[in-house]
């Protein structure tokens, strides 16, 4: 029986092709003879379903889990080609799966793990493959690889406490734009009759919210559709990297919300950097790398600055002073690391730090912005509510 195929070879390039075989375990078994490592083999006439098709996109948890998993494996010994064949063989239903598939097929070449994971088409942290480099360089591939694995899940959930942070306000907005239409769709509209009435000398803030109810009931499908394409909108924000850049942009400038940000941000500089320092990536190289990492704008350029002078001959705590990024305390953790050869390990408690202020202000925000979200959406129902009796009660206010 003939099988179609497509495998990678032992110079990493795909190939594809047809070989007789009892069955598609055979027809595997028989590719590996040929030093083919196969990635999808089908009966021929029903052609190889396409990694579209079957393979899905990896997640940056998965992409966390199989670092920490190669990392793991290699401490027991395992090694490293047959980790990663191993992880390839395990994740088939990923693109994790082909990705390890192809970077086997480089290692059989003779290249180095750090080369094929950059070649390989999979987005993964910048400052990886330098963990990775460094790892291969001095012999400690598996530590490079679960300071990586740590870096990622810090990152990952500063991202999460992020989001959180953002869901709450979303929620207690969103309530007050939709009990206010609910408003204007049900209640308001029923007293529009008031406009007609010649008896009454209705007051303005009446007028506006009863000709508003009725604008609102007679135009319901097109607010609707508004009201989605706004959603939408906000979606498309929040799932396009440069405008959620943007938005965030914005945000840092927002009083509290913009502090905890700036924060949070440092705080993932000092952990990125110190995990890089720890595995023996130059200084230049890691604050370059954690410079580039940046998410806020105003971080990114102090950072580049800092970064210049220190190419200079200025010691970081000097250069990080000049451009009034860290707080005293930040700056002496710096300076005390310098002295001591202890920079990495200064970083780590710097990030902590960070990190540990900026939930805190994070907390304060949350508690503040309850009451305020409460006493505006509070405030524009009663003032509905208000001009609503305001105009029901003008109708006593005739004139003999």
């Amino acid at each position: 029986m003939e099988f179609q195929y497509r495998a990678v070879n032992a110079q990493g390039h795909s190939v594809s092709g047809q070989i007789g075989a009892t069955s598609e375990r055979e027809a595997m078994r028989l590719l590996r003879q040929k030093e083919l490592t196969p990635l999808e083999v089908a009966p021929a006439g029903h052609p190889p379903v396409t990694s579209q098709g079957r393979v899905k996109r990896a997640s940056n948890q998965e992409k966390t889990l199989v670092i920490r998993e190669l990392a793991t494996l290699l401490q027991a010994g395992v090694s490293l080609a047959e980790a990663v064949e191993s992880i390839g063989q395990s994740h088939t239903d990923s693109s994790i799966g082909e990705v390890f598939t192809h970077i086997h097929g480089k290692l059989r070449g003779g290249e180095s793990f750090s080369k094929g994971l950059q070649s390989a088409q999979l987005e993964w942290p910048d400052y990886l493959f330098q963990l990775v480099a460094a790892g291969e360089h001095t012999g400690k591939l598996a530590h490079a690889l679960q300071s990586a694995a740590t870096q990622m899940e810090y990152e990952q959930r500063i991202k999460s406490e992020m989001r959180n942070a953002l869901i709450y306000p979303s929620i207690l907005v969103f309530s007050g734009i939709a009990a206010t239409l609910l408003i204007f769709i049900v209640v308001v509209p029923k007293f529009a009759n008031l406009l007609k009435s010649n008896r009454a000398q209705i007051p303005d803030i009446s007028v506006w919210v009863l000709t508003t109810g009725l604008f609102v009931k007679e135009n319901l499908l097109w607010v609707g559709l508004g009201t989605v394409a706004a959603v939408l909108a906000i979606v498309s924000i929040v799932a396009n990297p440069v405008l959620r850049t943007r938005m965030l942009q914005a945000l840092s400038r927002v009083p509290v919300l913009g502090t905890w940000l700036i924060e949070t941000e440092i705080g993932r500089w000092a952990a990125m950097l110190s995990t890089l320092l720890e595995n023996r990536v130059p200084i230049l190289k890691a604050m370059e790398l954690t410079q580039q990492g940046m998410r806020l704008t105003a971080v990114q350029q102090k950072l580049q600055q800092a970064l210049r002078e220190v190419r200079s001959g200025k010691k970081m705590a000097e250069a990080l002073a000049g451009v009034q990024m860290l707080n005293v305390t930040g700056l002496n953790l710096i300076r005390v690391g310098e002295r001591s050869g202890e920079l990495a390990n200064m970083l780590r408690t710097l990030a902590t730090l960070y990190e540990n202020a900026g939930r805190e202000r994070l907390k304060r925000f949350l508690i503040l912005l309850e009451p305020a979200a409460i006493l505006i959406i509070g405030s524009v129902i009663g003032t509905i509510m208000v001009a609503v009796m305001l105009a029901i009660t003008s109708l006593s206010n005739i004139s003999l």
